[in-house]
């Protein structure tokens, strides 16, 4: 899947989305992170996360940027750390696990 910079995300479809597929940075490294909530009424809960899946190794593995994160109606929140946005992308995708009725806009920059 080739990279793809933005994303709708609602919770009622899917609450954990991938955001980065193994491989999709081709030597590129996440500038910035950006995730807004769209909805017009209520707070919207993030968690991001890198994550390696078992098929090369005994174990998956998964760790957080964010965890449980309430983003505010008609707020966005900025993750634009280089140490904690810098993963590698031929080992771990990065996914976003919302709540299931939450709404979010999120804009990945490289």
């Amino acid at each position: 899947m080739a990279f793809t910079a933005y994303h709708n995300i609602s919770g009622a479809v899917a609450q954990d989305t991938e955001l980065i597929t193994l491989n999709d940075l081709s030597n590129k490294t996440v500038k910035s992170i950006y995730i807004s909530n769209t909805s017009a009424s209520t707070a919207a809960t993030a968690s991001i996360y890198v994550f390696k899946d078992s098929t090369n190794t005994s174990v998956s593995e998964t760790y957080y940027l964010i965890k449980n994160v309430a983003v505010p109606v008609g707020v966005s929140l900025v993750l634009d750390d280089s140490s904690l946005l810098g993963f590698n992308n031929s080992i771990f995708s990065l996914y976003i696990t919302v709540g299931s009725s939450d709404f979010l806009d999120v804009v990945i920059r490289t």
